[in-house]
């Protein structure tokens, strides 16, 4: 009775404050795009709707604790906390429902950022450049090729002027020629293609349709050239496939989206053990203020670290540091609490 009473009331914080998060979001967003965009009132819709999606990616871990704080405050204010302590529940088990339902959310947000819908910025992003997301001179080494693609489009999941150059042992045995080579189900294929097979005695050409390049992703391509988001089943094949990628980028991005939820949800723990368990004993928004101001603080720390990390300045793994940081910090309270 006591789990589902608490992870109702979590619960509606946590919609309450997201929502509240996401709308502000796309507030500014629209604000300062609004003359980008096209006329047509749908388009202008479903950027809304890509960009309120994507601030749920970003901005769901600091919903986490604001709604454990407001959570936390009303059982404080209302004497439920010191209640359940003379009940006598531990505290890990008030916390449960909270700290299960953080890392359900958890789970579910990187299942989906595992899919198509990690990239609704770069579908926002399309709508504002009136569908003009092209990427261009694209030169990539992939497995034993070297491929080189004039035009990609990644939305329509188009590829023009495309050059493939097979090289085994160091030799160049095959070049494929293709004018313009279409996605589908996890290969390009198209239906003319130039293929000139090299040998010490001749150079054979034929032409006809062909099915090649599994895995080469249109999203993976178009973002190995800039790198600002990529899911995480992209990442993988981006990082055993493609071999001459920027590895620290591919991983920074990774390591953002795992780490910096999960200091937060650290922090949930942390913040409970430190608390007051009633409204006399200390001066609870003092401590409130603190805790708002120290999960900002760890948040704002990831995304800097992240910003740099991006940038080639520092390895990806400085990500995690915030994360096993708080882990011993959050070990030596629970000791000192024993």
């Amino acid at each position: 009775m006591y789990f589902w009473y608490i992870l109702r009331n979590y619960l509606k914080n946590f919609v309450i404050t997201l929502i509240g998060f996401a709308l502000l979001f796309v507030l500014v967003d629209y604000s300062f795009n609004f003359a980008k965009l096209p006329n047509s009132s749908n388009l202008q819709i479903l950027y809304i709707f890509y960009v309120f999606i994507d601030s749920i990616f970003i901005l769901y871990p600091l919903a986490l604790v604001f709604a454990f704080l407001l959570t936390l405050n009303k059982m404080i204010k209302f004497n439920e906390l010191v209640s359940f302590y003379s009940l006598g529940f531990k505290p890990f088990k008030i916390l449960k429902p909270i700290i299960y339902f953080s890392l359900f959310f958890f789970i579910l947000i990187m299942y989906l950022q595992s899919t198509k819908i990690a990239y609704v910025n770069q579908y926002a992003k399309a709508i504002k450049n009136n569908m003009q997301l092209k990427n261009k001179n694209l030169f990539l080494k992939y497995n034993n090729s070297v491929v080189y693609i004039k035009e990609l489009n990644p939305i329509l999941k188009e590829a023009y002027d495309v050059k493939i150059f097979v090289v085994k042992d160091n030799k160049l045995i095959k070049i494929i020629y293709t004018k313009k080579a279409k996605f589908f189900k996890n290969h390009w294929i198209s239906n003319k293609a130039v293929i000139t097979t090299l040998s010490k005695d001749r150079w054979d050409k034929e032409e006809k349709k062909l099915v090649f390049l599994e895995n080469f992703k249109p999203k993976i391509l178009s973002n190995l050239k800039t790198l600002n988001t990529i899911s995480l089943s992209d990442a993988y094949i981006a990082i055993k496939y493609f071999k001459d990628i920027d590895l620290n980028r591919v991983l920074s991005i990774v390591f953002f989206k795992v780490f910096t939820p999960l200091s937060l949800i650290i922090l949930i723990i942390l913040f409970f053990y430190t608390s007051p368990i009633h409204i006399r004993i200390s001066n609870v928004s003092i401590f409130m203020i603190k805790s708002i101001s120290l999960t900002i603080f760890v948040w704002g720390i990831e995304l800097l670290l992240f910003k740099f990390t991006k940038q080639g300045v520092m390895p990806y793994y400085v990500i995690a540091l915030p994360f096993f940081i708080l882990i011993i910090l959050t070990f030596l309270i629970l000791r000192r609490y024993k």
